[in-house]
């Protein structure tokens, strides 16, 4: 959402299972504890200034473009070497695998919303007092639970893909690099334009989200088409020092580059676990397991977890990793134990199959 010990790192060669690139697990499972991390900054006891910006630094910029990149690899992947790519089939999986969990998570989470409220438990009544038709466009845009506009918008760039197939057949690669430049150009050159009209107070539109994340899903894309010409590991140096020069000459000179810095950041952030690979327990579950994780953090646990921990936790630093950790270390658990029921796995659009839970009830799942 995986370790090899071969230098190279090419799609023939990193795999470790059949359908399975391990290294990703890596990838997803810290950038979902970013994730986490974004979300607990609301939560926690209020940072300094300072350490605010540098905590949101860390976790904000590339939390969320990890998981489009991600997707964007993955579908190179499907289209170039595994081969299993039909527009259907991925259209049916994706309804399956992001539609269905956005749409019975957005419902409870709206169906929850309106009964803490009317139980007096919310000051803020975003549902109470309002229509019918606010409250659908509000749970549209996430403003119940802020993580459920990135299933839709992921699944409105799957709707695409059969432009993005015919880029990614070509063997020239700069049409690729074309592709990407003209598209960010145009993403930045309309957003202005179409932004005020989508926009939902408080809450994260999916279409205008869609849009943004497709430059990232290309990124994606092209770094998996590059990988068969170039050994991903000789990128990681060149990209962190330059990636580090950014940082100086936004930091110091005061230069506004903030995409251009969270573009390298991004490849930085995915070379790096391409790079040094490694096995832990934890993250390889947590990295098999992030849509779970995505979809039960917040809000409801994330406020649970701030409301104990802030009783017995009042240092900032210390109250933002503890209601962090705790709250990651609370979703994962309630995940595993959802998945080892028979057809769990289906509220998080993964498919029921005997032999996963076997595994998962021997602790190898």
């Amino acid at each position: 959402m995986e370790a090899i010990e071969n230098n190279q790192i090419s799609p023939s060669l990193e795999r470790e299972e059949p359908e399975r690139i391990l290294f990703l697990d890596n990838v997803r499972a810290v950038a979902i504890i970013m994730v986490v991390g974004v979300h607990t900054l609301g939560y926690c006891v209020p940072l300094p200034h300072g350490l605010n910006a540098i905590v949101s630094f860390i976790v904000t910029v590339v939390a969320v473009p990890v998981f489009f990149l991600v997707d964007g690899y993955l579908f190179a992947r499907n289209v170039i070497d595994v081969k299993s790519y039909t527009y259907l089939k991925h259209v049916r999986k994706s309804l399956f695998r992001l539609l269905a969990p956005w749409a019975f998570f957005t419902l409870f989470y709206t169906l929850a919303r309106y009964g803490f409220e009317l139980m007096g438990f919310l000051e803020e009544k975003l549902i109470l007092g309002h229509t019918w038709g606010q409250v659908v466009i509000a749970a549209y845009g996430s403003v119940y639970a802020p993580q459920m506009y990135f299933l839709l918008s992921l699944f409105l760039i799957r709707l695409c893909s059969p432009l993005l197939q015919v880029f990614i057949s070509r063997k020239r690669y700069f049409v690729l690099f074309a592709l990407f430049i003209c598209y960010y150009a145009a993403y930045e050159a309309f957003r202005p334009i179409i932004s005020p009209y989508l926009t939902i107070k408080g809450g994260q539109e999916p279409i205008l989200h869609a849009l943004w994340g497709a430059q990232f899903y290309l990124v994606g894309i092209i770094l998996y088409r590059i990988s068969d010409r170039i050994d991903l590991k000789v990128l990681f140096v060149p990209i962190l020092l330059v990636f580090i020069s950014s940082l100086v000459i936004q930091g110091v000179l005061g230069v506004n580059i903030l995409s251009f810095v969270q573009h390298l950041y991004l490849l930085t952030f995915f070379l790096f676990f391409a790079c040094f690979r490694f096995r832990l327990r934890i993250i390889d579950l947590a990295g098999r397991n992030t849509m779970g994780i995505y979809l039960l953090h917040a809000p409801i646990l994330l406020k649970g977890s701030s409301l104990m921990l802030q009783k017995v936790v009042f240092d900032p630093m210390l109250s933002f990793v503890s209601i962090l950790f705790g709250t990651f270390v609370i979703s994962l658990l309630i995940v595993v134990g959802i998945n080892r029921v028979p057809y769990g796995c289906l509220l998080f659009g993964a498919r029921y199959q005997e032999k996963n839970l076997i595994l998962a009830n021997k602790g190898l799942g």
